[in-house]
């Protein structure tokens, strides 16, 4: 089942915004740097011995998810029926 079967949206996309979601919903992202720990809710991601980024947990539950397996779709589906929120809002 697609997004938009079986799913009544209160939140309408703009037809810009439904052509970029068009345009990327099947890319296949994949995350750079590596995991290199978990500190209560911060979780830290490195490109280098230099440069470490903190992660709240939904940005890196999302840059997790950049595998080169899911899609952008896949991922927004995941995000809308975990968190219960509505998909179109997670375009948005």
């Amino acid at each position: 089942m697609s997004s938009s079967e079986g799913h009544e949206h209160k939140y309408e996309l703009s037809k810009e915004t439904q052509e970029k979601y068009n345009a990327i919903k099947n890319l296949k992202p994949v995350h750079r740097g590596d995991f290199i720990g978990v500190e209560q809710d911060k979780f830290y991601v490195s490109l280098s011995e230099e440069e470490v980024y903190e992660l709240s947990p939904l940005a890196y539950y999302v840059w997790a998810m950049c595998d080169g397996e899911h899609t952008v779709e896949d991922m927004a589906n995941d995000i809308s029926q975990n968190a219960n929120i509505e998909f179109n809002k997670v375009v948005l």
